[in-house]
């Protein structure tokens, strides 16, 4: 088993479940155990996973919700006997396009912009450990290099005077993701980079989108193939300081 074939096994994992007694998964979650890159993948899964169940467990449902599903539903009498073929055929039709709504649905939310962004943006909001110490962009990517991370992302203009303290090598859904961490007035700011192929919905436009994730302001857009992350200890006034 490679790394590759472990991650599929590992995104069906359920932590509490009879899952590790296959032993597929319990040979994934050894090399998991044993393999540094992909135990941190494994641990930004789980995360993320954990994330997203504490969300759903966190919406309400509504009390009339089965009678307003009930009170939906519309009766349709068919005659069968000479149109089976072509229901059989559009009903497979419907079936197939629902399964594949479905699972787009669910791989957008538990992988997507709004997920990505939520679990960078908690990462750097709580103690994190720092694994590149640098003073500059060019020393962070030169420490990213070694650590066999992508190092072209475009720092906007207007962050390149700030004061650059080191940095992160990070992995979202097996891609992996650049971690630019700064400081300036006494506050800190962040700069997360990862490819479009990573994000199922990635922004399709270079000027900044700003939004609140958990109460923090956060700003996305994407660039040559890559979707950039911005946050900072401040408000929306405070990261368009910083951004074109």
């Amino acid at each position: 088993m490679d790394r590759e074939q472990a991650k599929e096994i590992l995104l069906g994992y359920q932590p509490g479940s009879d899952d590790a007694v296959d032993p597929r998964i319990t040979e994934a979650l050894l090399m998991a155990a044993n393999d540094p890159e992909l135990g941190l993948w494994f641990e930004q899964q789980q995360n993320a996973d954990a994330m997203i169940r504490r969300g759903l467990r966190e919406t309400p449902v509504p009390a009339d919700l089965k009678q307003r599903i009930l009170g939906e539903r519309n009766v349709v009498r068919v005659d069968f006997r000479w149109r089976k073929p072509v229901l059989a055929a559009a009903a497979a039709a419907v079936i197939v396009l629902g399964v594949v709504g479905y699972w787009t649905s669910r791989r957008t939310s538990q992988y997507g912009l709004g997920a990505y962004s939520k679990a960078m943006v908690q990462y750097v909001m709580s103690p994190y450990p720092m694994v590149a110490q640098a003073r500059s962009f060019d020393e962070l990517r030169q420490v990213l290099a070694q650590k066999g991370w992508p190092t072209d992302f475009i720092v906007p203009d207007l962050l390149r005077d700030v004061t650059v303290v080191g940095g992160g090598a990070l992995q979202w859904n097996g891609h992996k993701v650049d971690l630019a961490c700064m400081r300036e007035s006494r506050r800190g700011l962040w700069l997360f980079v990862v490819d479009n192929a990573a994000l199922p919905n990635a922004p399709a436009t270079t000027t900044p989108r700003f939004e609140m994730v958990d109460a923090v302001p956060a700003a996305v857009w994407s660039q040559d193939g890559k979707t950039y992350l911005f946050t900072a200890q401040g408000d929306e006034a405070y990261l368009r300081k910083y951004l074109p």
